[in-house]
């Protein structure tokens, strides 16, 4: 093609057709530039299809990954439900029945003691960060996401502060019961059980309890309400990308 080119250009100068050798030579400059605008428009389009496929790849896994956050959510604040619902009627039993320190003991010891631990699936949103993509992201949907990852950051560390102080309390048991599972290892041991003598530790036990699920149940319903806000912005995040996913 080239030299078909040269070709008409040599003719043309060599018939001493100047005039028609610029229009000629203007005409292929045109010809070339159309050429490589065609060329860049084809790679930019290429591009911009790479560019979004691998925006709608991070959609998915983001929808994926609040989908599970928003299950596990709910399962933990129906854990806390449980457990909430359980401490209620231990209360309760003040109000209605006639108890015993051994009663009131028994009955305690029975409430769980143990933290729910608290994860959430940040991968996608961590990707975004170090990889630079995020910027693919638009703002209304970067920016809540953002958000929501420093929520969450905000429960785990909120979590764990008053379960570290839950622990503390929890402590305090070790000298006055050693284990949970004393008392029934012992049991049919009079020897023992007059030994180590647990209950004249009731009153102090009981006490001891009674701050373990005093501060467990402040921080779980804490908790359950800020989970209750993060599943409404996940619902937001969910609908916008669905938004985006369906132009």
């Amino acid at each position: 093609m080239i030299k078909f080119f040269r070709k008409i250009r040599k003719n043309l100068l060599s018939e001493g057709k100047t005039g028609k050798y610029l229009k000629y030579a203007v005409g292929e400059i045109v010809l070339v530039v159309i050429g490589i605008l065609i060329a860049l428009s084809i790679n930019n389009w290429n591009e911009n299809n790479k560019l979004e496929s691998r925006r709608q790849d991070y959609y998915l896994q983001l929808l994926d990954d609040l989908k599970k956050d928003k299950e596990d959510s709910k399962q933990t604040i129906e854990k806390f439900d449980n457990y909430l619902k359980e401490l209620e009627e231990y209360t309760n039993k003040f109000y209605t029945d006639e108890l015993t320190p051994i009663q009131i003991y028994d009955k305690i010891i029975k409430l769980p003691v143990l933290s729910t631990r608290l994860t959430f699936n940040s991968s996608t949103i961590e990707s975004l960060q170090n990889s630079g993509d995020i910027g693919i992201v638009p703002s209304k949907i970067r920016n809540r996401l953002l958000d929501l990852k420093r929520q969450q950051n905000l429960i785990i560390i909120s979590a764990e502060y008053t379960d570290t102080g839950k622990n503390g309390i929890i402590q305090n048991l070790n000298p006055l019961l050693g284990s949970t599972t004393l008392p029934n290892r012992i049991a049919n041991q009079p020897k023992l059980k007059e030994f180590f003598n647990i209950d004249e530790n009731l009153k102090e036990l009981i006490l001891v309890y009674e701050g373990v699920h005093r501060w467990k149940s402040i921080s779980e319903q804490n908790t359950k309400e800020k989970l209750e806000n993060m599943i409404k912005e996940i619902e937001i995040i969910v609908g916008l990308i669905k938004g985006e996913l369906n132009k």
